[in-house]
């Protein structure tokens, strides 16, 4: 699989994460207006951004141990964040590396029924194995 065919996936999983539970990475309105967003991964001059769904910022995905300018989440969403990061560019299994255990993690505050949900569907689309 290739970095653009990985972000894909990843950006897949971000949306079908949006539409169940608590609806992460989704907002009905940004900082600036009322209008839906959805947050999302994207290259842009060789570099991986985080766009934010609620600030609209595109925020450099590396884990340098500092806030994140313009991320309106927390912790635990900017740990799977850099999951996501880790696999999209090495294609590399990643989940929960940076801690919270990943898509596993069991502060989510989903359902099990919606959290397996998210699971079988990240083992369908190649994001878990």
């Amino acid at each position: 699989m290739s970095k653009e065919q990985r972000l894909e996936v990843v950006n897949q999983l971000i949306k079908f994460i949006s539409e169940r539970g608590r609806r992460f990475f989704y907002t009905n309105r940004t900082i600036h207006e009322d209008v839906e967003s959805l947050a999302y991964m994207k290259l842009k001059n060789g570099r991986l951004y985080f766009v934010d769904n609620y600030t609209k910022e595109e925020v450099y995905v590396i884990d340098n141990g500092y806030d994140w300018k313009g991320f309106s989440h927390g912790g635990t969403l900017s740990a799977l964040v850099l999951d996501f990061g880790e696999f999209i560019r090495t294609g590399k299994y990643s989940d929960g590396k940076y801690g919270y255990g990943g898509l596993h993690c069991s502060h989510w505050g989903h359902s099990d029924e919606i959290q397996q949900e998210i699971i079988e569907y990240a083992k369908e689309i190649g994001y878990l194995t």
